[in-house]
């Protein structure tokens, strides 16, 4: 029986003495690697490590005046600083499992009799302030009194400029400026002179492109032929030394000998 197909044929592969052996190298150096990395000191999770210290608790202190009740007295005028550290407080973090020590500020109280020393320093700064503040004042003041002076001063220059200034006549339209007989022969004169310079200007002119377009030409004088054409007929005039027989060969050509 005759075959539908060729039969396929398979072949073993011959087998190398090298076969595998640089693939088991790359895993094995990736194993040791991996090994090395995992099996540092610092990933180690040591349950009882000596150089770890926890940091100790503080105890919260208190002032010795906490306790205390501080009587207010009855007139008490509110202080400035006081109300603006209020509205400019900031909230702090509380850690858990501690409390923040409580300050009472004390209040202080002024009295009209008893004047302490860094009162009486404020009260000098607020006076040399408002010293200033005057100064400043009368400085402004002197300032804008100078430049309204100085603006009097240029408007009132700009109008004497304005009056002295005479005003400028415009001619009306078709008005013409009569001219009196002298005017009349001198602007005549003047007018020759500039026509006389033109005109000797163009002659000038004239001669130098005449000049230019003369041309001497060689003119020949030696035999000649002319070519004529009258009454339907055409002819040819042999002139000045020419013939007929001169310039026209009628006789047998002779050819060299090569």
């Amino acid at each position: 029986m005759e075959k539908s197909g060729d039969d396929v044929v398979l072949l073993d592969r011959a087998s190398r003495a090298t076969r595998g052996k640089r693939l088991t190298k790359l895993l094995d150096d990736e194993i040791q690697e991996d090994e090395l990395f995992w099996n540092q000191d610092a990933l180690k999770e040591d349950e009882e490590d000596d150089n770890y210290q926890e940091e100790p608790e503080i105890a919260d202190e208190f002032d010795s005046d906490f306790d205390e009740d501080e009587t207010e007295p009855e007139e008490e005028e509110p202080d400035k600083y006081d109300a603006e550290d209020r509205m400019h407080k900031k909230k702090r973090l509380i850690f858990p499992g501690k409390t923040l020590a409580v300050k009472k500020k004390k209040k202080k109280t002024l009295s009209k009799l008893e004047g302490s020393p860094k009162e009486d320093e404020h009260s000098g700064k607020a006076a040399e302030e408002q010293q200033d503040e005057t100064g400043e004042r009368m400085i402004r003041k002197s300032t804008r009194t100078s430049v309204i002076v100085r603006q009097a001063e240029r408007d009132a220059i700009r109008a004497a400029l304005q009056a002295t200034i005479k005003p400028v006549k415009r001619k009306k339209e078709g008005e013409e400026k009569r001219m009196t007989q002298e005017e009349m022969l001198l602007e005549a004169a003047q007018t020759e002179i500039m026509n006389l310079r033109n005109l000797e200007r163009v002659l000038a002119r004239e001669e130098e492109v005449k000049r230019r377009a003369i041309v001497h030409k060689n003119v020949y004088n030696g035999p000649q032929i002319q070519y004529i054409s009258k009454n339907g007929c055409s002819y040819l005039e042999f002139i000045k030394g020419s013939s007929f027989h001169s310039e026209i060969s009628t006789g047998p050509v002779q050819l060299s000998e090569n």
